[in-house]
This record gives structure tokens, C-alpha cells and sequence, in this order.
């Protein structure tokens, strides 16, 4: 298996919308970077040296990663199902969602990495695919409870007061789109 991407069965991907525990994270995702030492397989090949990474706090990050590699999975699953759309209405809605959801991964990115007081490696990161239905309704209702589970993680972290007025927006959208979804199901 590629290291780059965490291919995983349905069954042993439920938890993409619960929570997960930071001994999971690295079984689930194929995170890097969490565990006693920050980073210890990150190296200057990859783009990110341990000098960079040093002082990171290992869980925090662990739990942002992993957040951050969802809203990845969600990108591209619509994305692919914005290729697929059966009509224009699904077409159009996908790529206005889809324009959405792209600011909101760069916007919730930066905050992140402005709470945590570094910038993600670029070994951070790895590529999971979604067990979901190929139906934007049923990839919204997951990316709902997946942002609702973020904003619960941090609903007494001042310091994520950003991450949470940005992940308010976006479930914003969630909630319309959904409806827009439906609309398009009886076109």
C-alpha cells in the first residue's frame, strides 16, 4: 500500500464522524506526526525537518489532523460526484458547495495553524476515502455531524473561537444545501 493513502474498509472507518480516541488517529488516518515524539517520521526529503516540527503538542495536532484530512475526503468525494451529477441541477449545486467548502478548508487551515502557534508539515498529512454513499445528501448529513463533532471538541476553547465562527458558516451551508440537495432529487 502506498503510504500516501490510507485505504480503509467501511467497517473500520465508522468513527469518521465520532470521535476519535489519539491512539486511533494514527491506525485510522495514517497520520504522521502524533505519538511521544513529534514527528519522528517526518524528514528533510519529505519537506518538513524536525527543527520545524519541534515543540508541537502531539495530540492537539493529532486531533486537528485528522479534522483536517476529513474535510480533505469530503472535498474530493463531492468533487467526484460533481463529475458524476445525473443532471445539471446536482452539477451546479455541487460545484457552488464544492467553491464552499474549498474556502472554508483553506480558512479553517490558517486558523488552525495560527491556534496551534506553527504551520503544518507537509508529512502531516495523508489521504483517506470516505465509506459514504454516492448521494450529496448523504455526504452532507456525515460532513454535518463531522463539523458538529469539531465545534463540541472546542466549544470551551477561546483560542477556537475563529475555527469555530468559520465551521458556523460552513454548516450554514450544510443546512442549505442539504434542502438545495433535495430540491434537486425531485427535478
Amino acid at each position: 500500500m502506498n503510504n500516501n493513502f490510507a485505504y480503509l474498509p467501511k467497517d473500520q472507518v465508522k468513527y469518521i464522524t465520532q470521535e476519535i480516541e489519539p491512539e486511533q488517529v494514527q491506525y485510522v488516518a495514517d497520520v504522521k506526526c502524533i505519538g511521544d515524539e513529534c514527528c519522528k517520521m517526518c524528514d528533510p526529503e519529505s519537506g518538513c525537518c524536525k527543527k520545524e516540527c519541534e515543540g508541537r503538542d502531539a495530540e492537539e495536532l493529532g486531533d486537528n489532523i485528522v479534522f483536517m484530512c476529513k474535510i480533505f475526503a469530503f472535498c474530493d468525494k463531492l468533487r467526484v460526484l460533481h463529475w458524476a451529477a445525473p443532471n445539471m441541477s446536482y452539477h451546479n449545486a455541487l460545484d457552488d458547495f464544492l467553491e464552499k467548502l474549498e474556502a472554508y478548508k483553506d480558512d479553517i487551515a490558517e486558523n488552525i495553524q495560527g491556534v496551534l502557534g506553527f504551520q503544518f508539515c507537509p508529512s502531516d498529512f495523508t489521504q483517506i476515502v470516505l465509506p459514504v454513499q454516492d448521494n450529496p445528501i448523504c455526504v452532507l448529513n456525515e460532513l454535518k455531524i463531522c463539523l458538529q463533532n469539531f465545534m463540541t471538541a472546542h466549544e470551551d476553547d477561546v483560542e477556537y473561537e475563529g475555527c469555530r465562527n468559520a465551521t458556523s458558516g460552513i454548516l450554514e451551508d450544510v443546512y442549505k444545501y442539504l434542502y438545495i440537495f433535495r430540491i434537486c432529487k425531485e427535478d
